[in-house]
């Protein structure tokens, strides 16, 4: 017969206070074998493991809904959370680096470089362009593409990015992209352009810098800034240009994906 504990005899051998099982109870992740009429809670020797197992999961920063995921799995289940908390921890790590390079090379009043964060995945909308080779070369093609989604009623935000993609000879191509709400229908034709692409980029950690969109000399300057920091891009550029000011740009420097377990917001 199996001996059953009180929640502080069932303390004392897990090492837990009372308050951190009451709460564990409360929050469905451990409950007790069995209660009594008189409401105490009694545990058993087979659920110490279990206990110090959602204990240690928890002081290395697992939420408590995957936590309750991760107990629910199966073995198969179970080891592709451990995968994914892993995945998260070298992210956490990256970040951490990045933050550490930031502010060993930052000046106390240099304004133009930050760090921004997407902590959840986002749902873009793109078009391909080719224009002509220039500065500030996609600004007619920003306006155009806003006023056609604005007169579809998809246009959310007042705001546009570019991501140059390629130069050749007097001409570049690349794509102008739109943030989109999740539930957002979009027209069956689209599916088949190809110039029409919907992509759902990662949550990632930026470094950016503000920039003039008529300044030949952006790119080589903001090259030697990156070098300064020692920042390692992790995938392509974007340019963030507010509808109104095309004169202006943030650029977005991808230096570390992930991190992320929202699901695709409206932000």
């Amino acid at each position: 017969m199996k001996t059953s504990m009180t929640i502080q005899s069932f303390a004392e051998r897990t090492g837990l206070p009372a308050s951190t099982l009451r709460y564990y109870d409360k929050e469905g992740l451990l409950k007790p074998s069995y209660r009594a009429e008189n409401d105490y809670r009694f545990y058993q020797e087979d659920q110490i493991s279990s206990a110090l197992k959602i204990h240690t999961l928890r002081q290395a920063g697992i939420g408590l809904l995957e936590i309750r995921r991760y107990l629910e799995a199966d073995a198969a289940g179970q080891a592709g959370w451990l995968r994914k908390w892993l995945q998260d921890v070298d992210a956490k790590l990256l970040a951490l680096n990045v933050a550490k390079q930031y502010l060993e090379g930052v000046d106390s009043v240099d304004e133009h470089i930050r760090l921004v964060r997407w902590s959840h995945p986002t749902r873009m909308l793109w078009f391909r362009h080719r224009v002509r080779r220039q500065l500030n070369p996609f600004a007619q093609a920003i306006d155009e593409r806003a006023a056609y989604l604005e007169k579809q009623g998809l246009l959310h935000t007042k705001e546009a990015y570019v991501q140059q993609e390629q130069i050749i000879g007097d001409e570049m191509s690349g794509k102008i992209g739109f943030r989109i709400p999740v539930k957002t229908v979009l027209a069956d034709d689209w599916k088949h352009n190809n110039e029409v692409e919907v992509e759902v980029l990662q949550p990632t950690l930026f470094v950016t810098l503000d920039c003039l969109a008529n300044d030949p000399y952006a790119c080589f300057s903001l090259m030697l800034v990156l070098q300064s920091f020692g920042f390692e891009p992790a995938g392509p550029n974007l340019e963030r240009y507010q509808l109104n000011d095309k004169l202006h740009y943030q650029w977005m420097i991808p230096v570390v994906h992930g991190q992320g377990t929202e699901p695709l917001t409206e932000d």
